[in-house]
């Protein structure tokens, strides 16, 4: 027997390779009394050429350049001139963002200042994730470029591709769909009967989907979701855990806990005093 998968890309190694150079990188969740002002110490640690790759990720937030202003709404991305920027700041309750500075010869992957739009997605974010990770224990920078060079993939061109696939893989895509559509709706009262009304499928259908995806039902998934986001709205921000409950449309701090408590094995008071400690 022979198997053999393989691609051929003809002579597309003559195109001139998007090599970024990685100087720092962030993830972000803020209130809406968040600003932060470029300082020219701050800009003093920078090359003058570095790029600024700013993906909003909740919320929305307004960057304040030199010569005029842009507003990233949530599943936006833009890339911006560190140098030109003076300020930043949250326009909602809730202003989550990753940003990247890096330096590259090469800026023909990306247009300065456009805002581009692509869906968060659960594989995005691991890959982010995994990219800030290693970042913070290995000093082989030939690495930590290859993966910001794999997250800057994922999120400018994995999504072309993904939009163009679903017309023959659509059973396949659409989990990827609904986890990113629940992902964003983090900060709504969302509900399985919502989810299912807006891609058009009967619940029944939508628990067969998640049970033979993700082995949870979608109940847990949203809750699940909502968790994970007060977690990280525990040890990230000083918000008071009744404020957290409200944001996260719970119906009481009881219900929030008590679901909290059954995710992590711990209750919200518990994470943030071993955060603080």
């Amino acid at each position: 027997m022979y198997q053999s998968y393989s691609v051929y890309v003809g002579n597309a190694g003559k195109a001139e390779p998007f090599t970024p150079t990685v100087t720092s990188a962030y993830k972000i969740l803020a209130d809406k009394k968040y600003l932060h002002i470029c300082t020219d110490d701050e800009k003093a640690l920078r090359a003058p050429e570095t790029t600024a790759f700013i993906r909003c990720t909740a919320g929305k937030g307004k960057i304040y350049l030199h010569n005029h202003t842009i507003i990233l709404n949530e599943n936006e991305y833009v890339f911006v001139k560190f140098y030109d920027i003076f300020k930043y700041n949250s326009l909602s309750n809730i202003w989550g963002y990753r940003w990247v500075n890096f330096l590259s010869e090469n800026g023909s992957e990306f247009e300065l200042n456009k805002i581009y739009s692509s869906k968060n997605s659960e594989t995005e974010e691991a890959c982010f994730d995994r990219f800030l990770s290693i970042s913070n224990i290995t000093e082989n920078t030939n690495y930590i470029n290859a993966l910001f060079l794999n997250y800057f993939y994922t999120v400018c061109e994995a999504n072309k591709i993904d939009i163009q696939k679903i017309k023959s893989d659509q059973g396949n895509r659409l989990i990827d769909d609904i986890c990113a559509f629940i992902l964003q709706k983090v900060y709504d009262k969302v509900t399985v009967n919502d989810v299912s009304l807006f891609f058009g499928i009967t619940p029944r259908r939508l628990h067969q989907i998640f049970s033979k995806e993700l082995k949870i039902s979608p109940k847990q998934y949203i809750i699940k979701k909502k968790m994970e986001e007060g977690y990280r709205l525990l040890v990230q921000t000083s918000t008071p855990i009744n404020r957290i409950s409200e944001l996260l449309c719970f119906s009481s701090s009881y219900h929030f806990s008590n679901e909290f408590k059954k995710t992590f094995k711990q209750t919200p008071t518990e994470v943030r005093n071993m955060e603080n400690n």
